[in-house]
């Protein structure tokens, strides 16, 4: 998938769809992120001090 620009689509479950129309009063199907973004939060960079 190096680089794709496609967003990768992550399907909510209905527990997962319910969360998120509890706080935000919204319905969402699934999540929409680019390959940058869930490399991100599957693995963040550490910043050294």
């Amino acid at each position: 998938m190096p680089g794709s620009k496609e967003p990768v689509r992550i399907k909510l479950t209905d527990e997962q769809k319910a969360a998120i129309r509890n706080v935000t009063g919204k319905d969402a199907e699934a999540l929409e992120l680019s390959v940058d973004e869930l490399e991100e939060r599957i693995a963040p960079a550490k910043l050294r001090p």
